[in-house]
């Protein structure tokens, strides 16, 4: 079990888990036994983070979703940003013409949380540059709902129903999405 221990100034101790790593943040003048013990009695928690940790990164080091070994992190993000461009590029086109909805402009940015975002007043698009690991109908799905944010602004039956008359198969394109 990989763990690394970095001391902040912070009140109380946290764990996550990034690329199979336990990373426990604590503050600077806690004892090691403290955060060993810490670590302890949230075993069950950290085996779930593992977990989390492992779905998220499923297509780590991945072009539209094939596996390709690339030299550095720096390559890779150029990489991404260049091929998920290309694909932006075809795939905007074919959705602004099947819904009739049109974004003033597209962005491709580096996101934790979101595969894209949609600013509907000013008719911006923003898109993940890790979507670029993931396989293209996933890359799709992420455009039409982004694009569709432009005249449904909540998440709700309007939304999702305009979602499934593009994409038929959307739901289950939006879970693979989750994992």
């Amino acid at each position: 079990m990989d763990i690394e221990i970095n001391r902040k100034k912070i009140k109380s101790l946290r764990i996550k888990v990034e690329d199979g790593i336990i990373k426990v943040s604590a503050p600077r003048n806690l004892s090691d036994r403290k955060i060993n013990n810490f670590i302890e009695e949230n075993l069950e928690i950290i085996e779930k983070l593992k977990e989390d940790d492992k779905r998220r990164r499923r297509y780590k080091n991945h072009l539209f979703g094939e596996k390709v070994n690339f030299t550095s992190e720096e390559d890779l993000e150029k990489i991404y940003r260049r091929e998920l461009k290309k694909v932006l590029d075809e795939i905007f086109p074919k959705y602004e013409a099947m819904t009739g909805l049109y974004a003033n402009s597209y962005e491709i940015r580096k996101m934790k949380v979101r595969w894209g975002t949609c600013y509907p007043k000013r008719g911006d698009i923003k898109i993940n540059l890790y979507l670029a690991e993931r396989p293209y109908e996933q890359i799709e799905a992420v455009v039409l709902h982004e694009l569709l944010h432009l005249k449904h602004l909540k998440h709700d039956k309007k939304f999702l129903s305009a979602c499934k008359k593009y994409m038929a198969n959307y739901e289950e394109i939006e879970r693979e999405l989750k994992t």
